[in-house]
């Protein structure tokens, strides 16, 4: 009952503080909607071919990887928290360190871990840690 209860929680507060990432996650996943797709602690997992991963609101898209869902599950608690100031606060940022060149040859050039800027291991530390929904 009380794993029930946390979802519907989960679930309205991604829908409605987090509306905006959601929304965005919901037209991604009607995407891909022929993926693989799963629950896990309230999100809705769909698994794709990337070696990349994305967390939109409730919705995650990640290769079949348990360390990368677990990090990507981090990521929709930072939604929860961080509501409508997700996407400028940790989504433009978490995709400009994931996907420019730049930060992608500073990475591995200097041996920083892709966790070394604080948007990043907080979102680890989350996705590993039983605060919020659990799993």
């Amino acid at each position: 009952m009380k794993a029930m209860h946390r979802k519907r929680i989960y679930n309205a507060v991604q829908w409605s503080w987090g509306l905006p990432q959601t929304l965005a996650g919901f037209a991604l996943y009607m995407a891909h909607r022929g993926n693989k797709q799963y629950d896990y602690g309230g999100a809705k997992v769909t698994v794709w071919d990337r070696n990349d991963g994305v967390s939109l609101g409730k919705f995650i898209f990640a290769p079949d990887d348990e360390h990368m869902l677990s990090h990507e599950y981090g990521h929709t608690k930072q939604s929860l928290l961080l509501g409508p100031l997700y996407l400028p606060l940790i989504g433009l940022p978490s995709l400009i360190w994931n996907r420019l060149p730049y930060f992608k040859s500073f990475r591995k050039k200097t041996g920083k871990s892709y966790d070394s800027i604080i948007i990043e291991r907080s979102a680890t530390y989350l996705g590993n840690s039983r605060i919020g929904t659990r799993k």
